[in-house]
């Protein structure tokens, strides 16, 4: 049997910013022929393998998270911002200028940094069996990057990419079979239905 080294993907990020202490960590590794999804606790871990052949779908939903962190930053770097232009007129207060100089840089470093780093997504794995969310993807620009990686393997595992109507008639299918109704007949004015795509 041959070693295989595990090829890491993701780094551990915890499910929320303000969490990273209490909460699990996640990561993502490429094995030679699955994904393998490390849960870890700081005490005790946890693996999920995805085999390329068994992947379905792999979807990335853009969320809110980025704006939502810069409004939560926004408002405590103005008011150092202010307070410090206050303090700087007339300069009789060293210690203060410093102070909130500090304040301010603490605060605008991880604004620029969330902006840098670019919108915030959420990505799930789909399998016949279940649907895993993946929350060490949680930027579009690195998502996108793995999916780029991932994509070539999962396709030869199953035998090719599938074409645009393949794929539109999964889709149509898995809803039809969601929403109770036969699995071929599709309601033509369902808005859950996705539109045929045309070939």
């Amino acid at each position: 049997m041959s070693d295989f080294s595990y090829q890491r993907l993701t780094r551990a990020r915890a499910r929320g910013l303000l969490a990273i202490a209490v909460q699990s960590r996640f990561s993502l590794w490429l094995g030679p022929d699955h994904l393998l999804h490390v849960e870890s606790s700081g005490y005790t871990e946890s693996y999920k393998r995805f085999y390329f052949r068994d992947v379905q779908t792999l979807t990335i939903r853009e969320t809110t998270r980025r704006n939502v962190w810069n409004a939560i930053l926004i408002l405590p770097v103005v008011f150092c911002l202010v307070v410090l232009v206050i303090s700087l007129f007339p300069l009789k207060n060293i210690a203060a200028v410093i102070t909130w100089s500090i304040l301010a840089t603490l605060l605008v470093v991880p604004f620029v940094i969330n902006n840098l780093r670019g919108p915030t997504c959420a990505c799930e794995l789909r399998t016949a069996v279940q649907i895993e969310e993946l929350p060490s993807l949680s930027r579009v620009r690195k998502t996108r990057r793995v999916l780029a990686k991932i994509r070539p393997l999962i396709a030869a595992a199953q035998g090719g990419e599938l074409s645009a109507a393949a794929v539109s008639a999964q889709l149509r299918g898995w809803v039809a079979t969601s929403a109770g109704a036969p699995s071929g007949v599709l309601a033509a004015d369902d808005p859950n239905v996705p539109p045929p795509l045309d070939s």
